[in-house]
């Protein structure tokens, strides 16, 4: 039986954000985290200097699952990584994961709800954690621009990986865009959201062509 814990996540957004993460915060409230998104799948590591909250820090990797789950000791200069390369780290109070029986091998889903501040700011998002359940890639090959074959791949481009969360599932697609320049976060979001309407884009990358991946051939310039 499949199950789900409503985690509400801070999502740095700024590089002062990112640097700062929950240093100088006296607590974090309950059912609480904070959620860092990195730009590329790697040995990700995090330290306690400055953070006073006892905290656990569970690794994810791009297919949204938990690779491990590990303490993060207050004020502590001790860099503590993943056992794995991953996409996603998330932090939550010291005994969360345990408390709710969130372990290793369970699925970070995302809902994606926003939480805006007093000004209309998006502070926070709200995802689910569930137990494990396989990824659902897309079947075959879509046609977005003219294209319905597999490009030739001695024309210019960049083969994209992206991940992202769908009507509560987390998907991960592979996209050519026929230009030399790495398309921008809201290219690849916009081609996504032809695929999967509303979707949003956890994360993207040039990647190397999988052909056990779904392709999705974009228009070009």
């Amino acid at each position: 039986m499949k199950f789900l814990l409503p985690l509400k996540v801070e999502i740095p957004q700024t590089m002062g954000e990112w640097k700062s993460g929950l240093m100088f915060r006296e607590s974090l409230n309950e059912d609480s985290g904070m959620l860092f998104i990195f730009d590329e799948v790697n040995y990700h590591s995090f330290h306690m200097k400055n953070t006073t909250i006892p905290l656990d820090i569970a690794f994810i990797d791009k297919w949204g699952i938990i690779e491990s789950i590990k303490e993060l000791k207050p004020l502590s200069a001790e860099h503590i990584g993943p056992d794995s390369p991953i996409l996603f780290a998330l932090e939550v109070n010291k005994g969360w994961f345990k408390e709710h029986d969130v372990k290793v091998g369970d699925k970070v889903l995302s809902e994606d709800v926003s939480i805006e501040d007093a000004d209309g700011n998006i502070f926070a998002d709200v995802i689910d954690i569930i137990k494990p359940e396989p990824l659902r890639p897309t079947k075959g090959f879509i046609q977005i621009s003219e294209a319905t074959r597999l490009p030739n791949y001695q024309k210019v481009g960049n083969i994209i990986s992206a991940a992202l969360a769908w009507r509560g599932g987390n998907y991960m697609i592979q996209m050519f865009f026929p230009s030399v320049k790495k398309p921008s976060r809201r290219e690849v979001q916009d081609q996504v959201r032809k695929v999967y309407p509303g979707a949003k884009l956890w994360n993207y990358q040039v990647d190397d062509y999988d052909p056990g991946e779904p392709l999705v051939q974009t228009g070009g310039d």
